[in-house]
């Protein structure tokens, strides 16, 4: 299984090198806090970050607000710069939202305001995927999510830990939610309030709503109960895979087996036809993966010699601050609608 990055055997060789990293990372700061070089677009513009390196649940959280503005009767789009696109020219991401919310257009590229520009037609709202570093775009409204398994506050900045900024820096968030909860927890509230100046405005957790099964071009939407028991080989490319492996074995899997890849992984052909026959020597009878994985897996799944492909349908199940985040972004977004 992948480790966490950088490895904590690392850290204190690296240590002499954050100084440098720091200095830079602050001196940007106080650049783009004098607002020098932001440049503004017409669209509202919402940004959806971390202060770590790694998955934090931004992929949900920016489809969640997507469907909230697209409900209030608004036109979302969302913007990403689209880290390891494929040959058809989408990030994994890019696609997971193209099959998930294809009414919502994505504007793809590392110069995300070039790519906003372009948008016909222009649309009420911008989601900034992955946005709180990319200071060049004015947001009017910054969120910033932090992953309650592991939070990465208690580790160095780069490239010592994984953190990509100074803990003072959650101050310039207007909101930090806090993702992948099991509870309310009173002693990372008040961590994550000594440096952002307040509480946590809502605690969510990742819920599966489903699960659908592949079968060559047919689809079909099933429970999650219909987990328990069945026998699957599990295959993650994602930035925090165990999580995911937890909750098949809490849904009743029979987990047969589980290949690990990087996040952003890209799968050929050969790769697939190797994860086939692994999963038939370990006996199961179909293969689990997440959306951002099948996403690439589609165009080759004649590769996967008949074997089902299970993936989840992943959804932002808050416990606590719902009404309260959903009444702040609006009221942002409807400046501009």
């Amino acid at each position: 299984m992948p480790g966490e990055i950088p490895p904590r055997w690392a850290t204190p060789f690296l240590l002499p090198f954050v100084p440098a990293y720091a200095a830079a990372v602050a001196y940007r700061n106080r650049r783009f806090d004098r607002e020098v070089g932001v440049a503004r677009v017409d669209p509202i513009v919402v940004s959806v970050g971390n202060i770590v390196m790694g998955g934090t649940g931004k992929t949900p959280v920016c489809r969640w607000l997507a469907e909230t503005a697209r409900d209030d009767g608004l036109h979302p789009a969302i913007a990403m710069r689209g880290y390891r696109a494929s040959a058809n020219g989408l990030s994994d991401e890019a696609a997971e939202y193209a099959m998930e919310i294809p009414d919502v257009p994505v504007a793809l590229g590392a110069d995300r305001l070039a790519s906003i520009q372009r948008l016909q037609p222009t649309p009420d709202c911008v989601i900034l995927d992955d946005g709180f570093q990319h200071r060049r775009l004015h947001r009017d409204l910054d969120l910033v999510l932090i992953d309650a398994s592991r939070t990465g506050l208690d580790r160095p900045m780069l490239p010592a830990g994984p953190r990509r900024e100074a803990l003072s820096s959650l101050g310039r968030a207007d909101a930090v939610i806090v993702t992948r909860a099991t509870k309310v927890d009173p002693t990372l509230a008040r961590t994550i309030q000594r440096h952002h100046g307040r509480a946590p405005i809502a605690w969510a957790r990742h819920r599966w709503s489903g699960v659908v099964e592949y079968r060559g071009e047919e689809s079909r939407l099933q429970e999650v109960e219909s987990l328990e028991g069945r026998s699957i080989f599990a295959v993650f490319g994602t930035g925090h895979p165990e999580s995911i492996r937890h909750s098949v074995v809490e849904a009743g899997a029979d987990l047969r087996g589980v290949r690990f890849f990087r996040d952003h992984a890209t799968y050929t052909p050969a790769t697939l036809s190797e994860l086939a026959s692994e999963a038939r020597r370990n006996g199961a009878d179909s293969i689990f993966t997440t959306a951002k994985d099948w996403v690439k897996w589609a165009a080759d799944t004649d590769r996967l010699d008949g074997i089902p492909v299970l993936v989840p349908k992943l959804r932002i199940d808050f416990l606590e601050g719902e009404s309260d985040l959903t009444s702040l972004v609006l009221e942002v977004l409807r400046r501009g609608g």
